[in-house]
Order: structure tokens, then sequence, then C-alpha cells
């Protein structure tokens, strides 16, 4: 009881940590490029609900650390609410008095309130470079070349014609540098048609194959519904390890940045087009369990056998495990606001985009339609990920 009553509260600990920082930084990117423009920030809050402690800095702005570690916002003089609603009260006396106008950001000029808007998902962007050109020049990178050298009896592989010594080139078009990349490519792509460019023996062979939809260990103590394809590396694969430079890792940064996008935009639409499933969404509870088998595999290491890590080596693979969903999260924060839903900054953008078009906003009624759509979608999107969530755990503590 005691054991289980410290893991969950390390979790906790480990998701309020790294749920809050890519939040501020999210959020942070709203607020620095407002103050550029001259808008004044009223209120930044990270989390929603009951304010927990807040305090007022200089510029009259609010500082708020609330109950609910879901999410964030700044609340610019004009806004009526989190999601950046015009309040038409507000700006009516704003207009009326002498030199507020100015410091209103719904009286900015369009291109820079879209500015101000993409600086959010802009900002989560530059963190995951960061993180990812930290770990590439902290860590390295080990990668084995994609040499097939067994194929699993019964699997998609063997259906597929895959056979051992096979080199794989291309996967859907998309180049191939190691197995690593083939793993990744199956995992969320169970029961979907994928081509695959493979080298035999000098002869290039277009191979077509239905990854198996398999319950596997995740590596965190639980199972996920998984693409399973049946190969293995092959021992004669080459392994490379590389540790970038400081003038290399930028550069790593951004291929990771950028790989872990279109997996993510790739997702997205075959989602949006039926041919994949939602049972790979993860909610607040998934990250909090992943941010917590990460941090309890940090502080547990050795425990099961051989001689313990020192707390040096611990502390380091505990940081660098929270750093790197850190990074991960980051992309998937900046490319979820993105998305063209009212009340997220991609809804905002489109609105924006029409004003531009336009030279007028949108009507106050097609705007609150929009968000009250929004909201509903986003709160759908919320459910989806926690019955996951709840199923996922249901499993990890049976």
């Amino acid at each position: 009881m005691i054991d289980l009553l410290g893991s969950g509260l390390l979790s906790l600990f480990a998701f309020v940590a790294v749920i809050s920082f890519v939040i501020v930084i999210h959020e942070l990117g709203h607020y620095g490029v407002g103050r550029l423009f001259g808008v004044h920030a009223e209120a930044f809050s990270i989390g929603f609900g009951p304010v927990l402690a807040e305090w007022r800095d200089g510029q009259g702005t609010r500082w708020r650390i609330s109950a609910l570690p879901l999410g964030g916002f700044v609340k610019f003089r004009g806004d009526e609410n989190a999601a950046s609603a015009p309040d038409r009260a507000a700006l009516e006396q704003a207009r009326d008095a002498h030199g507020d106008a100015d410091t209103v950001f719904h009286f900015k000029p369009v291109w820079q309130r879209a500015l101000i808007v993409l600086a959010g998902p802009a900002a989560n962007f530059v963190l995951a470079i960061a993180v990812f050109a930290v770990l590439g020049a902290a860590r390295g990178e080990v990668s084995a070349e994609p040499l097939i050298g067994t194929v699993i009896e019964d699997s998609a592989a063997e259906a597929a014609g895959f056979q051992p010594g096979d080199r794989v080139l291309e996967i859907d078009g998309a180049p191939v540098r190691s197995f690593t990349d083939i793993t990744e490519s199956v995992y969320i792509r169970a029961g979907q048609t994928m081509r695959f460019l493979v080298d035999r023996d000098g002869r290039e062979l277009e191979l077509v194959a239905e990854p198996q939809r398999q319950m596997r260990e995740d590596g965190l103590g639980g199972e996920r519904a998984m693409g399973f394809l049946g190969v293995g590396l092959s021992p004669d694969a080459e392994l490379a390890y590389r540790r970038y430079s400081v003038i290399e890792a930028p550069a790593y940064g951004v291929r990771r940045t950028a790989e872990i996008t279109g997996m993510i935009l790739d997702y997205i639409g075959r989602l949006v087009t039926g041919r994949a499933s939602v049972e790979h969404i993860n909610g607040p509870l998934g990250i909090a369990t992943t941010a917590g088998q990460i941090a309890n595999q940090a502080v547990d290491g050795g425990a099961s056998g051989g001689a313990a890590p020192a707390a040096g080596d611990r502390v380091l693979a505990l940081v660098l495990g929270l750093v790197t969903l850190a990074g991960l999260l980051s992309v998937a924060l900046g490319l979820m606001n993105l998305l063209p839903i009212p009340v997220l900054d991609g809804g905002h953008l489109v609105y924006y985009a029409y004003e531009a078009v336009a030279q007028r906003p949108p009507s106050p009624a097609l705007q609150a339609a929009g968000f009250r759509i929004g909201l509903a979608l986003v709160l759908g999107m919320l459910f989806v990920a926690t019955w996951n969530d709840v199923s996922y755990l249901r499993g990890l503590f049976s």
C-alpha cells in the first residue's frame, strides 16, 4: 500500500512538472509577443479551476497557479475568457478611455493578433528543438540499419513475402534510415495497408503488408494495442552510435522534431479519413502514467537484479526521461493548438485569415457559434482520450 501510494505521488509530481513546464513555455510565447506589440496582459494562469496562488507584477498582470494543471491561458485586455473571445462591453469601455485602446488585443492589426496567437505553438516547437538538441549532445543516438534478420511464422511480414536479408528502403514512399523507423511506422498502423520498398540481393521489390493488431507490453508496465509486422533485426546489421557536437545538435533537434511532427500529422490525417483508430489518443491520465513510470524506472533502476546504479545516474536517467517526454508533449501541444478548431489557436488563425480577406471580422454570432462547436469538439476529444486512459489503467492494475 505504501509502495502504491509512493508510486502514485511520484507519478503525480512527474506529470505536474512536465505538463506545467510545457504549458508555461506555450503561454510565455503568447505573452512575450503580446507584450512586444504593447498588449496588456491582465492574467497569466497555469492551470484551471480554483486559484492556489496569485501575485501581481509591476505591469498589473495577475500571475496565477490554479488547481487543475491541465492547461493554461493568458488573458489579454479585451478578452472575455480564457479562449480570447472578445468582451464587447470591455472593448467599448476601452475605446472610450483615453490611451487604453492601444493596449487592447482586439484593437491590434490582424497581422499582430495572428503573430501573438501563433507565438504559443511556435514556442512549443522551439522548445522541442532545444530539447532534442540537448539530448543529441548529451545522450547521442544509437541506430541500426534496417536489415531484416527474422520473419515470424504466420505474421503479416510472412504473408507479404518478407525474407531474412531484406533491407527496407522506403515505407509508403518515405525513406527508411534505421530499424527504429520501421517499428515507429508500424506501431499505429494496425490493419492498415502499408507499402514497403526493399532491397533483396540487389533487386528492389515492393511488398504490401497489413500489420496485425496485438496487445503488447509498452515498456512501462502495461499493455497497449500496437501494429505488429513480425520482423526482427538481423544480427549482421551495423549499429551506429553518434553523439552530436554543439554545432551539429541544433540540426538534429530540428530533424527529430520534424520526424515526430510528420508522424503525428500522418496519424491525424488517417484518423480524419477513418483509416486509423482513436485508441492511440492519450489524455491526462495516460500522460501522468507515462511520466510516473519513467520516474519510477529511474528511481528503482537496478532493483530487479545486479548492482543498483549510483544516485547520480538515477537522477540523470530521471531528468533525461522526463525531458524527452517534455519534448514529445511539446510537439503534440503545438500541433494540437494549430488545429483549425475555434477555442484553439488554429481556430483564431482561421478567423483572422477571414478578416484579412473580407476586411472585417466574422460576426459575433458566428464567432460565438464557432466557439460552442469548438468547445464540444475539444471536450469530445478529451472524453475519448480519458476513456482510452481508463481502459489502459484497468489493464495496468488488473
